[in-house]
């Protein structure tokens, strides 16, 4: 009957063993492709963000070659740039050749502006409705321009631009603000800037700056490149709170006035994932399987053979396997024996500990643990001697029983000496490994008349 249950039970375990071996197999892999879809989101939110930073960047150089102009700047000497400017600078050159939906001048205060749709001039009201979207990015780009000047031969110098030898584009002065809008129902990019000169150089009665405003949609063939470029699908703007499963969003431009974040199908390698690696997971699951069959026909072999060869084991029953020392349960067989029950006979009881040995362990392993074990065994045996007992009782704990009468200052003496024996370095794999060791003392009768009470004193000693 008893062998039945076992049998039954290392068959439940077996099968149990398998069961967890897939579910472990199934969570790993689905965690693995969690994973790996949050990092392809992520890698595709950092893609994107730098993409429009670079288009954000190309549209101020586009915008710079008529802010950053002397001819613009002239045409300001006035007040607003003629017919001819218009039709030649901003139709013909930065609405036709880039595609500046908007252009702008205006004063800070709004007092002076002149607006270009398309290519064609607007109203001034017209214009001014536009500015109240930006004007944000107008205060902004006031107070640049403002920050850059420094006093210089009766006007005003523009703080220039620190020169970087990797940009392949020239460096320009750090007046320039930027954002994206949403303008005309279309997401665009916004660039506001002070109209200065090629020299940086403002005379005191220009001061005053007038600032250009230039608007540059997003086309859905920008869009469409940005895809080609990226690897993603369907990218474009969603509302900051839209919330749509399977869709990605970031924000882009740095814009905190922008409501419009971009977003796309990202590339999720889940799905691809599962298909190619269930079919394997399924032949590992069946193979481990067929492992745990053969070897729980084996073990319950092994413990069939283990039952009935039961009395040949009676030794190692009560001996450390490791070091040879009498374990806890031949101890306990030792001191009975050697001690008697309650007849008064007296005894002292040594419990020892090693010190760091965890550590010896952690650092070059367990075989390097079990040499250490080994070693502090043979010298505690061989300083005992036949004055007692040395048993291991588990881990690095072992204990000493000494029958018959012992002075205080020979107990002290072998406690302090077994001690001492643990301290020696241990030589493992060319190396030295370093212990250290503590132990309690305690006797019978001066510490309690029964081997319990000897034993827990010994203990409380030793901590």
């Amino acid at each position: 009957m008893r062998r039945r249950k076992v049998g039954f039970a290392i068959r439940a375990a077996a099968v149990m063993i398998v069961g967890l071996f897939g579910a472990a197999n199934f969570f790993v892999l689905d965690y693995a492709i969690e994973r790996a879809d949050s990092f392809v989101a992520e890698t595709e939110r950092t893609l994107v963000r730098n993409e429009f930073s670079h288009q954000i960047d190309q549209v101020v150089q586009y915008q710079s070659q008529l802010s950053f102009w002397d001819k613009s700047f002239a045409a300001l000497s006035d007040g607003m740039p003629d017919d001819a400017f218009v039709r030649d600078h901003l139709r013909d050159w930065m609405w036709s050749d880039f595609g500046f939906s908007w252009m702008i001048f205006a004063s800070p205060d709004g007092g002076k502006v002149l607006g270009v749709h398309r290519g064609e001039k607007v109203a001034d009201s017209k214009a001014r409705e536009k500015l109240q979207w930006v004007s944000d990015l107008t205060r902004r780009a006031e107070r640049a321009y403002r920050e850059a000047l420094s006093p210089d031969r009766g006007g005003w110098q523009v703080a220039r631009a620190k020169e970087d030898p990797d940009l392949l584009t020239p460096a320009l002065p750090e007046i320039h603000v930027s954002g994206m809008r949403l303008i005309d129902r279309v997401m665009s990019i916004v660039v506001v800037q002070a109209v200065i000169p090629k020299t940086l150089y403002v005379p005191a009665s220009r001061l005053e700056p007038t600032l250009l405003i230039t608007v540059k949609p997003v086309s859905q063939k920008m869009l469409a490149n940005a895809e080609r470029r990226l690897g993603v699908h369907d990218l474009g703007f969603t509302p900051i709170v839209t919330e749509e499963p399977g869709l990605v969003m970031t924000p882009v431009g740095g814009d905190a006035y922008n409501p419009m974040v971009a977003s796309w199908r990202p590339n999720m390698p889940g799905s691809f994932v599962w298909q190619s690696a269930l079919p394997q997971i399924a032949i590992f699951v069946l193979v481990f399987a067929s492992v745990m069959l053969f070897v729980t026909l084996r073990f319950s072999a092994l413990v069939k053979a283990l039952q009935r060869s039961e009395a040949q084991n009676a030794f190692l029953a009560r001996h450390d396997p490791l070091t040879g020392l009498k374990n806890r349960s031949g101890f306990d067989e030792e001191v009975c024996h050697a001690v008697g029950k309650g007849d008064g006979r007296p005894f002292a009881v040594l419990a020892l500990d090693l010190d760091s040995f965890k550590a010896v362990n952690d650092r070059h392993g367990h075989a390097a643990g079990d040499a250490v074990l080994r070693a502090v065994a043979r010298r505690f045996s061989d300083r005992v001697g036949q004055q007692g007992t040395v048993a291991r009782l588990g881990g690095d704990e072992f204990s000493v029983l000494l029958t018959g009468a012992f002075t205080r200052e020979a107990l002290v003496e072998l406690a302090e000496g077994m001690v001492r024996d643990a301290q020696v370095p241990i030589a493992y794999d060319g190396q030295l490994l370093l212990i250290g060791g503590s132990a309690g003392i305690a006797q019978c009768p001066d510490h309690g008349g029964a081997l319990h009470d000897v034993m827990v004193m010994a203990d409380a000693a030793l901590y």
